[in-house]
């Protein structure tokens, strides 16, 4: 008895929600973390948009984000999320230490 296993495909909004997933992105220039809810997607008839193709952009900065697809919601909130881990010290904190 052989069991075949069907690969899960989430490329679309449609295929996030579906399986319950979410799609985080991170700005390269910035460092910042933010979250797409294909649930609002879905309300504004984005079903079938191919997130995989989409170039996505930092809302603060323009820089290129990276994606990063979730089984749950993170939730992040932008303006604290690792803060403190990239903080780019400047000389005068450098010489206190």
């Amino acid at each position: 008895m052989s069991h075949t296993i069907e690969p899960v495909v989430i490329s679309t909004i449609s295929d996030l929600a579906k399986y319950e997933m979410s799609l985080s992105l991170y700005c390269l220039l910035c460092y910042r973390w933010g979250e797409i809810e294909p649930s609002e997607w879905l309300a504004d008839g984005k079903h079938y948009i191919d997130y995989v193709k989409q170039g996505f952009k930092c809302g603060e900065c323009g820089g290129k984000a990276e994606k990063q697809v979730r089984t749950t919601p993170v939730l992040f909130n932008v303006e604290s999320a690792y803060q403190g881990m990239f903080k780019r010290e400047t000389e005068e904190e450098i010489n206190e230490n």
